[in-house]
């Protein structure tokens, strides 16, 4: 099965990368290479180094505080199938939530 898989994303990504490429060379959409530059510019602080920055920390103390509270836990539980309910034991609870 894993290989049936394998093959079939490759196939499907192999595909699409020819659609691609057939649809924006018949748009006339890829740069001559003489016409196409790479920056030079290398790695700039701009204002989405900022906010990355800014948001580092908020991205930690939510980790810290999820692993605190027990978040861990809760998410090994909710990986499980549902426990078996217990049939013939007293009576079906009523519409009002008690049983007779």
């Amino acid at each position: 099965m894993a290989v049936f898989l394998l093959v079939t994303f490759f196939a499907a990504v192999a595909v699409a990368g020819y659609v691609v490429d057939f649809t924006f060379g018949s748009l006339g959409l890829i740069p001559d290479q003489p016409d196409a530059t790479i920056p030079e510019e290398g790695i700039t602080w701009n204002y989405t180094t900022w906010l990355n920055i800014v948001v580092l920390p908020l991205a930690v103390s939510l980790l810290a505080r999820f692993w605190r509270t027990g978040g861990a836990a809760v998410l090994r539980m909710t990986g499980g199938s549902p426990e078996p309910a217990e049939h013939g034991h007293g009576h079906a609870p009523t519409r009002h939530g008690h049983s007779h």
